[in-house]
């Protein structure tokens, strides 16, 4: 019976070298403003497998804040936990597996564990991030600081 059922395209089929691309992507990121700090694991089995990389992630930003919204389907905002350490912020969380008596042929949903760290901008406010869950999407709102000091200026050339 289970031999009949379709068998799925993977990325891999289709894309013979997504991982090295995402690995790529991942370490360019780096020195971005919330720059990816985890790195890309091999992909586990296909039938109970870990979140699929990681929550997918928006970050936007205008004059008076960034916002992170990540992608989170599936669970409750009790499975998720954020947290903020020297100038870090993790978001981490667990989806887990919904036992029944039922005999499971085949499954594309993705269960276990998952954690996603940035670094926070220099003018980011660590003390003043709040979060809100809905509809499957974590959104942080995180506010710059108001007297930001500017990077920029002159440098007087004294004779020597």
């Amino acid at each position: 019976m289970a031999e009949h059922l379709p068998k799925p395209f993977t990325s891999g089929s289709l894309m013979p070298f997504g991982g090295d691309m995402e690995q790529f992507f991942n370490r360019m990121m780096r020195g971005w403003p919330f720059g990816w700090l985890d790195a890309m694991g091999a992909s586990p089995s296909p039938a109970l497998r870990a979140f699929e990389s990681s929550p997918r992630v928006e970050v936007k930003e205008n004059d008076n804040a960034y916002t992170l919204c990540v992608e989170l389907p599936g669970l409750d905002q009790n499975d998720v936990k954020v947290h903020v350490d020297d100038g870090v912020l993790t978001i981490s969380g667990e989806k887990k597996i919904e036992r029944t008596d039922e005999k499971t042929h085949y499954s594309e949903r993705s269960y276990g564990s998952f954690t996603r760290s940035f670094h926070l901008p220099s003018d980011a406010q660590a003390d003043g991030i709040s979060a809100r869950y809905g509809k499957g999407v974590l959104t942080l709102e995180i506010p710059k600081a108001v007297d930001r000091k500017s990077s920029a200026k002159d440098i007087e050339i004294k004779p020597s």
